[in-house]
């Protein structure tokens, strides 16, 4: 114990030391910027859900002329700035170095548990191919939010499946850090562990649930009116307008209202509803083959998010890595392996050639999956 403490603060203190003194050109402007600013202003006293005071404070560090300075958004609940808080007692260009630093060790944490089961070599391999996904290039560029998340879904399946409370509880937090894209999963891991009905299905309620009181008092700690502010900041996010025409959105009900409706997040909204109805239907429906693994509910559960979810970029599906680091293991035909490789490389060459346009390619390889777990079922 004491030893991987002690590796532990001699890896944070090496990444701190780089994000310090190793020049980097990762840019500050995108929207890593978003919880910089967040944590700024946890770190200076100021609510974080203030904006024209975050404003403020966020003009008298940057050297862009307040004509030309946009505040964006972090529609994040206040648990994850506060997780996050030390990145605004650096500099910004230290403090993106840090959190590309911190997202490589989610991901390469997330790839480890996902491959604990197999042979050395290929599970070397792994974290190679984990890291050149396109999704997980894209989000690292631009310093977005989802590898917690990531981690929390694999943590969370990782612990169902060897029956571990506290990395159960610690997987469902993580899931909230990005409810938009987390949520569903967590509700139907909720689900599960209320139709497994034992001792363990309980206990890890019980913690969850706790876990989720605390997050709820700890927010105040962001800001003493956040269950007002918080809410209040999400409605007036909906009214700018890359909002609400979700113009770069990748997801089925964006799809979907782009053509058969007027192309908004609202009418999006209600297709979503109705997939929403659709997957609670299936889930019930197989309910009795999805009990007998974990791994099967919660990556279908990830899957159906995906696909359900309205307000998602193509930086959101990286979180088809758990089912494709699933599956790549697993017994197959000829035919699915071909599949699963074009699930992994068709999104790659589609964006690149085609840019946005390529977006539907990510939705496709969702189905594929979805249909190669149904043939292929993880332990």
């Amino acid at each position: 114990m004491k030893r991987t403490l002690l590796l532990l603060i001699l890896a944070a203190v090496l990444m701190l030391a780089i994000a310090l003194y190793v020049p980097t050109a990762l840019p500050v402007n995108s929207d890593f910027s978003a919880i910089y600013y967040a944590d700024l202003a946890l770190t200076r006293g100021v609510p974080m859900y203030d904006l024209p005071a975050v404003e403020a404070l966020a003009l008298t560090v940057t050297d862009i002329p307040p004509e030309h300075f946009f505040l964006p958004r972090f529609p994040y609940p206040p648990w994850f700035a506060l997780a996050t808080f030390y990145l605004g007692l650096l500099p910004i260009r230290a403090a993106a170095t840090l959190w590309f630093e911190l997202n490589l060790v989610m991901l390469f944490l997330s790839t480890w548990l996902l491959t604990k089961q197999w042979r050395p070599r290929p599970r070397l391999l792994s974290f190679p191919l984990a890291l050149l996904f396109l999704p997980v290039i894209g989000t690292l560029a631009v310093g977005q939010y989802d590898f917690p998340v990531l981690l929390g879904a694999t943590l969370l399946l990782f612990a169902l499946r060897n029956e571990n409370i506290a990395l159960s509880a610690l997987g469902a937090v993580l899931l909230t850090f990005k409810p938009h894209v987390g949520g569903l999963m967590l509700l139907y891991a909720l689900v599960y562990l209320l139709w497994r009905r034992d001792s363990f299905g309980r206990r890890a309620l019980q913690w969850i649930l706790a876990a989720g009181a605390l997050l709820f008092v700890t927010g105040f700690l962001a800001d003493p009116a956040w269950p007002v502010n918080y809410p209040g900041m999400l409605f007036n996010y909906q009214n700018e307008g890359n909002v609400t025409a979700c113009s770069e959105c990748a997801s089925v009900p964006i799809f979907a209202s782009r053509w058969f409706f007027d192309g908004s997040l609202a009418k999006a909204a209600l297709v979503a509803l109705a997939l929403l109805a659709v997957s609670v239907i299936l889930f019930f429906r197989f309910r009795a083959i999805l009990l007998k693994s974990p791994a099967l509910f919660l990556t279908a559960a990830l899957l159906a998010n995906l696909l359900v979810s309205p307000y998602l970029y193509n930086y959101d599906f990286m979180l088809l890595l758990v089912p494709l680091l699933l599956l790549i293991n697993a017994p197959k035909g000829l035919t699915s392996k071909i599949l699963l490789g074009l699930s992994y490389l068709g999104p790659m060459f589609a964006i690149a050639l085609l840019g946005r346009d390529g977006n539907p390619s990510l939705i496709l390889a969702a189905i594929v999956l979805a249909a190669l777990l149904s043939l292929h079922p993880p332990k």
